[in-house]
């Protein structure tokens, strides 16, 4: 390699090696994220304990970088009943890490793992000057690693870039069979294999790229390097296996343990007291209980490898289109070098029969986790691009010989720019509302690329049914974009705010309630090639339109049956500031100080409802008769109590239980005098729909008022957002009197002239 390339390498090398160590803490990272916190607890637990044991002093050295907040996610693995609790993750990682983690705290992990990134930069320049000048291979191997979402998974403290460099490193010196043949060669098999061992270790479905290395070896019948490769890879394999059963009492943390993740609350205290019972603390009642809790779809362990695949064509092929260009995953995307590895490899290496076994290998990686993980096969919530196969984007190297033609390599550059330069010109953290590790995606580029609406971990949006019951669908939308409240969605203001309808039926239209706060406002609604704008003159007004749809976007496989999706697209020009009340949940650690109940506000372009296809909202169902109303007669104040009624439905429609636009049953509270005090009480839903003569009896949910006095309840059903039934059918309700003070109250009584 000539100077000026060693030069240009060596100033990039030592540049980025710095930078991790300049980092402030806590700062950047200022708190974990996804499995960080277990990966960092066991690099301490080995540098300073030599164990893989939580005990209270791992609690006390991680609170000393990470002051400021709990310490969640927490991997955590016991036989016992917690008596004796282990880190629940694959050991090596943080094995090699550990020296750096005692050194410099987390920046001597990301340090690792920039060491990692580096030497890969120069061993891909190794391999491509076989076939290319010194320039040119340090050029594209320089742009393939850090023009790439695995440059972001340097500043996460996982395995991702360890796993990366294993396999790198394995296909690295097993494609040198041609140098090989003598005996004296016989070490770069054996790390080869052992190399790769590190990573199946970490992931066992990794083991498919042992094919083009053990192809290099039949083909050429170097029977030596065969046994050196398989011998290396067993000798690293047992290895691996037999120091985690030595520090742990399993040889992995996937299999005959219990899992659970835990939050690390505050220093000197253990996040899982024992199980004290010994017939509750087998390891098959912790497992049957923690999964139970848990809903994790995997069980928490590896038997999920070993089940039989659920196969369905359909969602399968939706799930290839997600993985090679979905707005959060595709490959090209993430990793545009990898499609011009795959183009170069077709133009000039396609001769290679070790190159198309390599990329047979990827493929049944990639279609392996797209069948057993079809819910989750991106890496779960904590994920930038594929987590999962990101791992093996270094195998993409290895299609490449001689780079020919040499201008891709600018469209690629172009590529990264467009998709990756949010992540990496910010590959710490990205700031704005409601944040998320996905935040690039709310940029302009990948509007234009699917949403994988079937993935069960993307964060950032909200997932919302459409009405009640099973059977009407939900709609998502992201969070940043739009508040829901109930039925109404507020969308943002002088935004192009992306909403996705899932119906479990097909939609020939759609009808959308709009309500304006501007004093002036355009809005406009595009769904499947129908487009409607609305003009606003005047604030606080309301209209409905109907959307004719050409049919669904796409449609999807899901467990429960088939789905349509259907996108909506609003656009406001206008808007007005809603203040609105952010209730989190209550916090598992009172020794951080966190203020449940938060104030917040929303710029508002507008308000939207779905009602469903519209057929049924002018339908004259507003005809009843009350058989039975029981209501106390005192109450005390402010408390919530029941009704007990039987209303029959005598209009000639039904009255509809699901969707938004459904019938519900509430009230109005009346002053003596008859005026109104409380117009808008409660609903109460209908078990099912009501027919045309059916009856339903129901106990209704009322709230009496706060302040003492004579009262009188009119019970009124309401036909969601079209009208209340008193309103069309003439005042048909039931009134019934009630006290309202402070003694205990009388039993019910039945309303006069209501029992048949």
């Amino acid at each position: 390699m000539n100077r000026t390339v060693q030069l240009s390498l060596l100033s990039l090398t030592l540049f980025l090696l710095v930078f991790p160590l300049t980092l402030g803490r806590p700062g950047v990272p200022f708190s974990l994220k996804a499995d960080e916190s277990a990966y960092y607890l066991m690099a301490l637990s080995l540098a300073h304990d030599q164990d893989l044991e939580l005990k209270v002093e791992d609690t006390e050295r991680i609170f000393q970088e990470f002051p400021f907040r709990e310490i969640r996610n927490v991997i955590l693995m016991t036989d016992d009943g917690w008596h004796t609790t282990y880190f629940g993750k694959p050991f090596l990682f943080p094995l090699f890490a550990a020296p750096f983690a005692a050194a410099f705290g987390t920046r001597g992990l990301l340090f690792f793992n920039m060491a990692l990134m580096m030497g890969m930069v120069w061993l891909g320049t190794a391999y491509l000057r076989r076939f290319n000048s010194d320039g040119i291979s340090a050029l594209f191997s320089s742009l393939f690693f850090l023009l790439s979402s695995a440059f972001a998974y340097v500043f996460w403290i996982q395995t991702e870039i360890f796993n990366m460099a294993a396999i790198f490193l394995a296909l690295f010196l097993g494609f040198e069979g041609e140098q090989d043949s003598a005996e004296g060669g016989l070490w770069r098999p054996l790390v080869s294999g052992a190399a790769l061992a590190l990573a199946v270790y970490n992931k066992p479905f990794f083991a498919a790229l042992s094919l083009p290395l053990v192809f290099v070896a039949l083909r050429r019948r170097q029977w030596k390097r065969l046994g050196a490769w398989v011998s290396g890879f067993l000798l690293c394999l047992g290895a691996a296996g037999g120091l985690s059963l030595a520090l742990t009492g399993h040889g992995t943390s996937y299999l005959g343990v219990v899992r659970q993740g835990a939050t690390l609350c505050q220093p000197g205290v253990l996040p899982i007291a024992p199980i004290e019972a010994p017939s509750e603390a087998t390891p098959a009642a912790i497992s049957e209980a923690l999964n139970k809790a848990s809903n994790s779809p995997t069980g928490n362990a590896w038997t999920w490898m070993f089940r039989l695949p659920d196969i369905v064509p359909a969602r399968l092929l939706e799930n290839i289109g997600y993985f090679l260009w979905g707005r959060h995953t595709g490959l090209f995307l993430y990793m545009p070098f990898a499609a011009l590895a795959l183009v170069l490899f077709l133009l000039v290496g396609r001769r290679s029969r070790e190159r198309w076994v390599l990329l047979s290998s990827l493929a049944i990686v990639a279609v392996y986790l797209l069948i057993f993980l079809y819910f989750n096969w991106h890496g779960g919530g904590g994920f930038i691009g594929n987590r999962y196969f990101v791992n093996l984007y270094p195998a993409f190297l290895f299609l490449v010989t001689e780079i020919r033609p040499r201008w891709p390599m600018a469209l690629g550059a172009a590529l990264a720019g467009l998709f990756l330069s949010p992540i990496l010109f910010t590959p710490l953290s990205s700031l704005g509302p409601e944040p998320t590790l996905q935040h690039h995606v709310r940029s302009a580029p990948f509007r234009y690329f699917p949403f994988e609406i079937s993935l069960r971990n993307v964060p950032g949006y909200h997932r919302q049914p459409l009405g009640s019951g099973r059977g009407s669908g939900r709609v998502v939308v992201r969070k940043d974009q739009a508040l829901i409240f109930g039925d109404q969605i507020w969308l943002r203001a002088a935004d192009r705010v992306e909403l996705w309808l899932e119906s479990p039926a097909p939609l020939d239209k759609a009808t959308f309630q709009i309500r304006n706060l501007a004093p002036r406002n355009s809005v406009s609604l595009k769904m499947e090639g129908e487009r409607e704008t609305l003009e606003f003159a005047t604030g606080d007004e309301t209209r409905r339109v109907t959307l004719d749809l050409d049919g669904p976007g796409r449609t999807r496989w899901h467990p429960n049956g088939k789905l349509y999706i259907y996108r909506l697209v609003v656009h406001s020009e206008s808007g007005r500031i809603r203040h609105w009340t952010r209730h989190r949940p209550p916090t598992p650690c009172p020794y951080f100080a966190e203020n449940p109940i938060v104030q917040e506000s929303f710029p508002v372009g507008a308000m939207l409802t779905y009602l469903g296809d519209g057929a049924h909202l002018d339908a004259d169902l507003y005809d009843l008769r009350w058989d039975r109303v029981e209501v106390p007669s005192e109450m005390p104040p402010g408390v919530v109590f029941e009704a007990t009624v039987r209303l029959v439905n005598r209009s000639s429609h039904p009255w509809p239980a699901v969707g938004t636009a459904r019938v519900k049953v509430s009230y109005h509270w009346r002053g003596e005098d008859g005026e109104v005090v409380d117009f808008d009480g409660r609903r109460t839903e209908l078990p099912h729909a009501v027919g045309p003569g059916e009856s339903v009896d129901l106990k209704v949910e009322v709230k009496a008022p706060k302040t003492p006095g004579s009262y009188q309840l009119e019970l009124d059903p309401v036909f969601e957002h079209v009208a209340w039934f008193s309103q069309r059918n003439g005042g048909d309700t039931a009134l019934s009197p009630v006290e309202v003070h402070r003694s205990a109250p009388r039993p019910p009584r039945k309303a006069p002239g209501r029992t048949p």
